[in-house]
C-alpha cells in the first residue's frame, strides 16, 4: 500500500472511530465493514468491530472476543498492543503478544498492562447528542469523501449507506451534487441527454425455498449468484454451484460474522437478499 493510502486509511479509521465515541453506531457499521475488506491486517479495524458490536464495551456480546482475538493477532508491536489493552480494558481477556518472538527484549509488562482501564464513554443528554452530531457532521464528512476518492469504495456501498438515518452520508452526497456544475449538452442531444432512464429492475430469478449446497445447479443457484455479484462478488450467473460461488458464499458469511460453510440456508438467503 503506498503512502497516500495508507494514510487514506488512517484518516478513515480515525473518521469511524470517532463516530463511534459519538455513539453513531449504525454510520460506523457501514464505515467498518468496508475497511475490513479493504485493510483486513489492521489490527483497529477490528478493534472498532468489537467496539461497535459490544457498544463502546458497554454491553456483553458473544461475538466481540472472537473479534478483539483477531485485532490482538494483527497488533505487530508493543504499542499497538498496549494500544489494545488500554482500548479493551477488562471487557474481555486478551490472548498474549504475538509477535513476542520476533521482538523479546520490548515484551509490554504484565502488571503494568493490568493496571489499564476502558476507555469512558460520556453519557450525554438528548440535547447534547444532537448538538455533537452536528458539529461531528462538517468535520467527518471530508473524511468519508477521502474514502470514496481515495480508497475506492463503490457507489453501491454509499446508496446503501443513505438508506438509513445517516446525516453525515446524506450531506456527503448533497453537498457533492451542489459542487459539481451541470454537465453542457449541445442543442443537438438536448432531447437524448433530458430523456429519464429507465429504473434497474430487481431480481429476475426466484428466490430458493430450501438449502441450497455446493453442486446444486438452477434457478436457485441463480439467485444466490445474482445477490452475489450485487453485493461486489466478481461472479458469472451460470446456474452452477461450483467452487468460485462456495468461495464467495464463504467469504460474504465471513465479513457478516456467520457461520462460513459455504452452504446457503435460511439465515445466508435472508441476509443475502437485504
Amino acid at each position: 500500500m503506498d503512502r497516500d493510502n495508507r494514510e487514506g486509511m488512517e484518516q478513515a479509521i480515525r473518521g469511524a472511530e470517532g463516530l463511534l465515541e459519538l455513539g453513531l453506531f449504525t454510520e460506523a457499521e457501514a464505515v467498518f465493514r468496508q475497511l475490513a475488506q479493504e485493510a483486513p491486517e489492521h489490527y483497529r479495524v477490528w478493534l472498532g468491530l468489537a467496539r461497535l458490536r459490544s457498544r463502546n464495551f458497554t454491553q456483553p456480546d458473544p461475538n466481540a472476543q472472537g473479534l478483539l482475538e483477531r485485532a490482538a493477532s494483527f497488533a505487530m508491536t508493543v504499542d499497538e498492543y498496549n494500544d489494545l489493552k488500554a482500548t479493551v480494558g477488562s471487557y474481555a481477556k486478551l490472548p498474549p503478544f504475538a509477535h513476542g518472538a520476533q521482538a523479546p527484549d520490548r515484551m509490554p509488562d504484565v502488571e503494568q498492562l493490568e493496571k489499564l482501564h476502558p476507555i469512558s464513554v460520556p453519557v450525554s443528554s438528548q440535547e447534547a447528542v444532537l448538538e455533537a452530531r452536528e458539529a461531528a457532521r462538517l468535520k467527518y464528512l471530508k473524511c468519508l469523501l477521502l474514502i470514496v476518492v481515495v480508497i475506492g469504495l463503490p457507489t453501491a456501498f454509499i446508496v446503501s449507506c443513505s438508506n438509513g438515518v445517516n446525516p453525515i452520508t446524506n450531506a456527503l452526497l448533497s453537498d457533492s451534487q451542489q459542487e459539481v456544475p451541470p454537465p453542457t449538452t449541445h442543442p443537438a442531444t438536448t432531447e437524448a441527454a433530458t430523456e429519464p432512464e429507465p429504473e434497474p429492475e430487481g431480481c429476475p430469478y426466484a428466490e430458493p425455498t430450501d438449502t441450497v449446497k455446493p453442486g446444486a445447479e438452477g434457478e436457485d443457484v441463480k439467485w444466490i449468484q445474482w445477490h452475489l455479484v450485487r453485493q461486489g462478488a466478481e461472479l458469472e450467473i451460470t446456474g452452477a454451484f461450483d467452487e468460485d460461488t462456495r468461495q464467495a458464499v464463504q467469504a460474504f458469511q465471513s465479513d457478516r460474522d456467520m457461520k462460513a460453510d459455504g452452504i446457503v440456508g435460511e439465515e445466508t438467503r435472508e441476509r443475502l437478499g437485504e
